[in-house]
């Protein structure tokens, strides 16, 4: 009996000082005043930068959109629909960024070729895809792609880019 007497006390005793560490009671209770955050400070740029269209920015442009091709290719069986909308996008993204660096004639050209994958970016967006969509999908990116590389790769464009960026 003394010795269960014991145990229960030393048991509250513990309990009594953990409960109560180094702070008042009442501060491990009440909730404490969130800090403001102050807001981080906003540089200028120091000049502008005057971009003008130039093969090697084509060049970039191109092989962004030349891998965005290739990943949506990739991802067109995922379930991820978010991954095929995005990969849609950037690659829609940097068909356009090429052809506004084109010369009128070649740019009208590529205009096909940015319609025809807005036309797909919609699909991706609206509709589920199914095996039977995939696969009409997929030939049309892969049409895309070939013609895209034959007619507008850095090379086949190297005396078609302007001398500032095309206004649409």
């Amino acid at each position: 009996m003394k010795n269960s007497n014991i145990r229960i006390l030393i048991i509250i005793s513990v309990l009594v000082f953990a409960i109560s560490g180094c702070a008042q009671l009442k501060d491990k209770f009440v909730r404490k005043s969130k800090e403001e955050k102050i807001p981080a400070k906003r540089y200028q740029p120091v000049r502008g930068y005057d971009v003008h269209p130039s093969l090697e920015l084509y060049t970039k442009r191109y092989v962004f959109w030349k891998s965005w091709h290739r990943e949506l290719l990739d991802v067109l069986r995922d379930d991820n629909n978010k991954k095929k909308v995005t990969a849609a996008e950037q690659e829609l993204s940097n068909l356009m960024d090429m052809q506004r660096m084109l010369v009128d004639d070649k740019a009208d050209e590529m205009q096909k070729c940015v319609d025809e994958m807005t036309e797909i970016k919609t699909t991706l967006k609206e509709e589920k895809i199914t095996s039977g969509n995939e696969v009409r999908i997929r030939r049309k990116l892969e049409s895309l792609g070939r013609e895209v590389k034959s007619k507008f790769s850095y090379n086949k464009v190297r005396g078609s880019i302007r001398s500032d960026f095309r206004n649409d």
